[in-house]
């Protein structure tokens, strides 16, 4: 079964990692071109062909009709497909979508025997599409395999707000390009599998062993890589069309050509003070060239970062309120490349001064890598198959017990830690107060809510050394909150 492979596919980009036992740290696989993370680009020559990442978007500026960009954003279910979202996803793809069979239509002009351009189409649905994405990863991937006729096993990621839908149609995708999917897992989840945060302090005496427990989730939101791109593109189209009074916007090769460059010009502007915007033959031949600096730049996606800022002191603090416990946070984790703006980047550092920053992983590979991690946690994929929404049942809050009025705590004994799989039972000797040894009165404590509760002492269980021997079972959670049955042994 070795090599294993995590894979990482998003609504722009796509990267694949292997690992094997002997590994000490999953690598991530180039693909043809060279590069560790492919453009989630697929072209239609108007025949039997169809390319796929980088060179499926270089062709895409010119040849835009025959173009899939963007499309993991329509892998719903046909009642999350509303015309609002619609609306706005349609403008980020360069083909045209139909928006009553749900799929993309690809057109290509042909010639005939008589010169003439015959027009042809091909519609393609954004699960079709996802299908060949994932066979070019099985190309790399099978160069890893030493049996060409056994299915590579994958942990795969998705994002953390796709619906049941969503998941189930990324991992039918998968399996149908010839992939066997051991598990899937959601991006975060997935980017700390990366950073191994917390596997350090995870031991036997651990009641965690390993788990993460995922408080919330918040999103998705229209704040992102896209966005930051879409303030460039709006600025060459203002500065192109004042320049020369043409509007990019009416033409769909043009806006291809401008959504390239805006990207290209983005993620040089993460490490370079400087580049020059340079698009050839724009509209009517005429050139775009503007030279354009990090700090305009900066100064163009400066709403995008402060709603995006006002969105994340927003989720936290939710969070914080929904669950008390989380007093403060620790650490913080990046990824995607649009973390490594530096003007995002200072904010999010200037939000969370005393966290650790996790940014030291290429930002746009860490979701491969975690998931490439994962597989080494499976012993069996071929008798492990776990799937990311089949949800197990947690314990939110701490659970303490202790005997005496509700200021007795010091004497208190943890019945169950934050993220507790149940069903569970557990045995304790409970420290009797000797002021009230007499007395059936314990407290139970979950999270801030202190209650009471009288459990009958059995004699035989109270030994000379003041303690009384419960029983707790705790078979469920209701209302946030886990039903705990006591009884003395």
């Amino acid at each position: 079964m070795w090599p294993r492979f995590g894979i990482k596919i998003g609504n722009s980009t796509f990267c694949i990692a292997h690992v094997k036992p002997s590994d000490t740290w999953p690598n991530v696989i180039a693909n043809k071109q060279g590069d560790r993370v492919s453009q989630a680009c697929l072209l239609w020559d108007g025949g039997n062909e169809i390319e796929c990442g980088l060179t499926a978007q270089q062709k895409m500026a010119t040849r835009p009709k025959q173009a899939v960009a963007n499309c993991f954003q329509f892998l719903k279910s046909s009642e999350e497909l509303t015309d609002d979202f619609l609306s706005i996803a349609c403008k980020t793809i360069p083909c045209n979508y139909d928006k009553v069979k749900h799929t993309f239509k690809l057109n290509a002009n042909k010639s005939s025997n008589n010169d003439e351009d015959i027009e042809t189409v091909k519609e393609m649905s954004p699960f079709e599409v996802l299908v060949k994405l994932f066979e070019c990863e099985l190309e790399l991937a099978k160069q890893y395999c030493s049996d060409a006729s056994e299915k590579p096993v994958i942990v795969l990621s998705v994002p953390s707000y796709s619906s049941t839908r969503t998941r189930s149609l990324v991992v039918e995708a998968a399996e149908k390009a010839g992939f066997q999917v051991a598990q899937a897992v959601e991006e975060p989840t997935a980017a700390i599998l990366a950073y191994g945060i917390g596997e350090e302090s995870c031991n036997d005496d651990d009641t965690r062993r390993g788990l993460y427990t995922k408080l919330d989730c918040f999103g998705p939101f229209a704040i992102g890589g896209e966005q930051i791109t879409e303030e460039l593109v709006k600025f060459i189209c203002e500065d192109f069309q004042r320049k020369y009074k043409l509007d990019p916007n009416e033409s769909r090769r043009s806006l291809a050509k401008i959504r390239t460059a805006a990207a290209n010009c983005k993620h040089i502007l993460t490490t370079l003070p400087s580049t020059q915007l340079y698009i050839d033959s724009l509209m009517d031949g005429i050139d775009f060239n503007a030279q354009m600096s990090r700090a305009r730049f900066e100064s163009l996606i400066q709403p995008v970062i402060t709603n995006f800022m006002q969105t994340l002191a927003d989720a936290v603090q939710k969070m914080q309120q929904n669950f008390p416990q989380a007093k403060k946070i620790d650490a913080v984790v990046l990824l995607g490349a649009t973390t490594q703006v530096p003007k995002l980047l200072s904010a999010i550092s200037a939000r969370f001064p005393d966290a650790e920053i996790h940014n030291s992983l290429a930002a746009d590979e860490i979701v491969a890598v975690g998931c490439a991690r994962q597989t080494l946690f499976l012993q069996n994929p071929d008798n492990q198959i776990l799937e990311a929404f089949e949800e197990c049942l947690c314990v939110a809050e701490e659970v303490v017990i202790w005997h005496g009025n509700s200021k007795d705590e010091i004497n208190s004994q943890k019945l169950l830690n934050p993220g507790d799989i149940l069903p569970k039972t557990v045995i304790l000797n409970i420290k009797l107060k000797e002021s009230c040894s007499d007395s059936d009165v314990f407290q139970l404590r979950a999270g801030t809510q202190i209650k009471e509760v009288n459990i009958e002492k059995a004699a035989s269980s109270i030994p000379e050394e003041e303690f009384v021997r419960l029983e707790a079972e705790i078979p469920k959670v209701i209302n946030n909150s886990p039903v705990i049955r006591l009884r003395c042994i």
